[in-house]
């Protein structure tokens, strides 16, 4: 579909009654159209290196997949995959004679007040909330499908390498001692993987390698008593192929982003104790590794978006800087030794 079919739909099709009220959020690879109770996604025809959304075909496969993959931890929100037609772009109701034009998921709409995220900017999120969360994520990671292929050390050292690409962007906007921040890390990163690469593969052979969520974010839970836990990556299985830890640091950087670094300690001991594999002076630092990977993300993908942007924006600029100031703080807690 079209932005302007989008609009035709927001504006002709009744989502959720007559009288509902509507609004969209767009992201770079989705349309979500919010009603008062329901939310329906629609993939944007795209194909990027990370995933590929180009036919109708492929964006009813992963509609069908981001209904599959959620349901392992947010059962009771996602609903069904849902045709879009040219009927319904005038307003008409589905029906097996009109033309399929595109496919959306239906979820249940939440409370946004629940958002971790918004709850973590606020400061109200409880230590009993993350324990919850810890062993509700640590309960998921042991009952998911074991993956067994090798470690890709070049792919990884690229991926956290391609941080490189902000650094003309953080030099003119932090100056060069986060520039240097940013050389330093691509060169204790490079050192890691090399000298512990047998340790990623014995992870792997022990089982720690799982099918995720990929995305373990703040942003994709609601802490209801029961934690919700939505939006997993569904297009891309190397995102979600990953070991545990990788997963968990993701949310431990956001804690960290926040100030609650006593939460992000108790998720990760609480997380650990649940999981029963033990932890060992190699795992915690390689728990410090992929938190310096985390911060990594975060800080370039933050970068690229304020580079993107017309104007200055300062909010976008200040948490570079504190990814950065991250990043620098974990690399001080893994050794290539």
């Amino acid at each position: 579909m079209k932005r302007k079919q989008i609009d035709k739909l927001i504006e002709n099709w009744e989502f959720d009654g007559e009288s509902a009220n509507t609004e969209l959020v767009e992201t770079h690879i989705s349309w979500v159209i919010l009603s008062d109770n329901f939310a329906f996604k629609i993939k944007r025809p795209v194909k990027y290196s990370f995933v590929d959304f180009s036919t109708l075909d492929k964006r009813k496969h992963y509609c069908c997949e981001e209904i599959k993959l959620n349901s392992r931890l947010a059962p009771e929100m996602y609903i069904s995959v849902l045709p879009v037609t040219e009927k319904m772009l005038e307003g008409g109701d589905m029906d097996d004679e009109d033309i399929v034009i595109d496919y959306m998921v239906q979820m249940e709409r939440m409370d946004n007040e629940k958002e971790m995220d918004r709850l973590l900017a606020r400061r109200q999120v409880r230590r009993h909330e993350v324990e919850k969360l810890a062993e509700k994520i640590a309960d998921f990671h042991k009952r998911v499908r074991i993956i067994k292929n090798a470690f890709d050390t070049i792919d990884f050292q690229e991926t956290f390498n391609d941080i490189l690409d902000i650094k003309d962007y953080v030099s003119e906007e932090l100056g060069p001692d986060y520039e240097n921040i940013i050389t330093r890390s691509t060169d204790l990163s490079d050192s890691y993987l090399n000298s512990r690469r047998s340790y990623f593969n014995d992870r792997i052979i022990r089982n720690f390698r799982r099918n995720c969520h990929g995305d373990l974010n703040a942003s994709n839970i609601f802490l209801y008593n029961d934690p919700v836990i939505f939006d997993c990556i569904d297009f891309n299985k190397k995102l979600r192929f990953i070991d545990v830890l990788n997963e968990i640091a993701f949310l431990c950087v956001d804690l960290d982003f926040y100030g609650m670094d006593e939460l992000s300690r108790h998720f990760y001991n609480t997380y650990i104790n649940a999981y029963g594999a033990g932890e060992s002076e190699l795992s915690r630092q390689l728990f410090m590794y992929y938190n310096a990977y985390r911060a990594n993300v975060r800080a370039k993908v933050t970068a690229i978006s304020a580079m993107e942007e017309e104007g200055s924006d300062t909010s976008k600029r200040d948490a570079v800087k504190k990814y950065l100031d991250l990043l620098d703080r974990y690399q001080e807690n893994y050794s290539s030794d």
